[in-house]
């Protein structure tokens, strides 16, 4: 898929990233507005991205983010083997304040941050959460254990942290591949979001990744000590909405939303895979967009705890293959 923008990039670089060699060689990479370092950082455009091969790397490992009306810059981590800023290990998915000469490592990598500016921040490593600062569409996707609650009661504590961090890893592994941002875990659920500004094909990219994920679900499920309480693999249901969501500054993650997208997709995810539904549904927007894109169930009105009325959802059995579908018009 082609790489998306993300806005209008500025004309000439405000910082650059320099990269430390062996020998004390440097080479250095103009930042716009973001740059992206990783293994792959696929579906980001080149002046966007510095790739470095190395295994120890993340696919996407972290993010830069200049913001030139406050002259502040901040690195975010993104990485499951972390990253260090001045030796010191950052939160992951924390946006942190950062100044010239500030140094951060990667793996073996050793990346010194340079510019002329943002020297606003204080000295210190700063981290807060930052005020959200606009809202944008997003598509959502909630993923939650089916029966959680009850397996956690009787399931040992070391046993579930480690099948859930191996279930939680494949499941990341899969969101990148359909360039899915993960919001948050909450224990039992994982919270993914598509920006649809950046992804025009983001109702697509979230069905097919929730239809791919419930696949290893079913596949590793087998693979695991944890089990449901009638004995079986743990199965999960998955819920697919759009709606408004403010974010974070610099880290473009969803920090709240606005109306009941989130709540609708929570709901909706605890509803899939129970009662002899599919394991995903979808939000009736959301399928409008994308119907020749999938095979669909036959469509339900389902009632939403804390919500008035009812909200219309279709089961998303499999996708069509491409000579099935045509192309999608946004």
């Amino acid at each position: 898929m082609a790489a998306q923008e993300l806005g209008r990039q500025p004309d000439k670089p405000l910082a650059q990233l320099v990269v430390v060699g062996e020998g004390g060689s440097e080479r250095s990479v103009p930042i716009y507005d973001q740059l992206f370092v990783g293994r792959e950082c696929a579906g980001i455009r080149e002046s966007r991205r510095l790739v470095i091969d190395d295994p120890e790397i993340s696919r996407t490992h972290l993010e830069i983010r200049l913001d030139s009306t406050a002259d502040h810059a901040f690195v975010i981590d993104t990485s499951s083997n972390g990253t260090l800023l001045n030796g010191v290990r950052l939160e992951r998915a924390v946006a942190s304040l950062i100044r010239p000469g500030d140094e951060i490592r990667i793996g073996d990598e050793l990346l010194i941050f340079r510019s002329e500016r943002f020297t606003a921040a204080p000295k210190r490593v700063a981290r807060r959460t930052l005020a959200r600062i606009g809202k944008t569409a997003m598509v959502m996707v909630v993923g939650d254990i089916v029966n959680y609650s009850t397996i956690s009661q009787v399931t040992d504590e070391g046993v579930m942290a480690h099948s859930l961090q191996t279930l939680w890893h494949r499941l990341g592994d899969v969101l990148s591949d359909h360039h899915g941002t993960l919001s948050h875990y909450a224990g039992d659920a994982l919270f993914a979001v598509w920006e649809v500004r950046t992804f025009p094909d983001a109702a697509e990219l979230a069905i097919k990744f929730a239809l791919a994920a419930n696949r290893v679900v079913d596949e590793i499920g087998p693979e695991l000590p944890l089990r449901g309480p009638d004995g079986l693999p743990i199965r999960m249901g998955w819920g697919v909405v759009q709606g408004m969501a403010a974010l974070a500054a610099m880290t473009r993650s969803a920090d709240a939303v606005i109306g009941d997208a989130t709540n609708i997709a929570f709901r909706l995810s605890g509803l899939a895979g129970r009662n002899g539904r599919a394991p995903v549904l979808v939000a009736s927007g959301v399928q409008a967009a994308v119907a020749a894109q999938f095979t669909w169930g036959p469509s339900e009105s389902v009632e939403i705890k804390g919500r008035s009325g009812t909200a219309t959802v279709f089961p998303a059995l499999a996708g069509k293959a491409p000579g099935q579908a045509r192309p999608a018009r946004y």
